[in-house]
């Protein structure tokens, strides 16, 4: 609960950068993102720090149904993250802000507020990817995950979501990661250097952004 509140906090303070102090997202985040991963190497000395709890690394590796956990946790954001972006005012007025937020704002959309809400929900997440991969592997390390918002920006675009904004979709990206999944698992199972794996990371999101934007000129 205590990982789950601050990474709900973070999500806030990248929200009140953008929002009061008037920083560029990118900018934002990517700051951000240096601070807590130093914070996290001075806090371990950059160490790890192996897991004892046995009930809490089991949970990943059970399973419900015949499902693995992991999988039933996807189903558990992902039902109502479709329900929240498409099927409530708060996900139209998402889409609106993405597509013009002047006129969102003109329209009478809370913009400050939605900004407020889609940043702190972001990182909540991003909270329970931290321990749902705790879990997996059993021990905590500040460099786990780095590297991995290259492979969420992936996953999105392969998935139709447009880094231009107001066009995407929940299961897109789903269906992004599992195919850039299955791609890294292909390559391990034929011995090709994992190196080249960041290669056709970087290669799909160039090719990608390339025809959305070609997308959204001819529309």
């Amino acid at each position: 609960m205590i990982t789950l509140g601050f990474g709900w906090a973070v999500g806030m303070f990248h929200a009140f950068g953008i929002v009061q102090l008037g920083l560029p997202p990118f900018i934002m985040t990517l700051a951000s993102l240096q601070v807590l991963f130093g914070a996290g190497l001075l806090i371990t000395n950059g160490a790890s720090i192996n897991i004892t709890n046995d009930a809490f690394t089991q949970f990943s590796r059970n399973d419900f149904l015949g499902v693995p956990n992991l999988f039933w946790m996807v189903i558990v954001v992902a039902i109502p993250a479709y329900i929240f972006l498409h099927h409530s005012r708060w996900g139209r007025y998402l889409y609106a802000i993405g597509s013009n937020m002047e006129a969102a704002r003109l329209s009478g959309v809370n913009t400050r507020l939605m900004i407020y809400i889609a940043y702190s929900l972001s990182a909540f997440c991003a909270a329970f990817v931290g321990i749902l991969l705790a879990q997996r592997i059993g021990t905590g390390n500040a460099t786990q995950g780095q590297g991995w918002e290259l492979k969420a920006i992936a996953s999105s675009v392969i998935g139709g979501t447009s880094l231009f904004g107001a066009v995407g979709s929940v299961l897109g990206p789903l269906v992004g990661s599992f195919l850039l999944t299955t791609i890294n698992n292909g390559a391990n199972l034929l011995s090709i250097n994992s190196f080249w794996q960041f290669i056709i990371t970087g290669g799909l999101i160039i090719v990608i952004v390339y025809f959305d934007g070609l997308r959204r000129r001819r529309g």
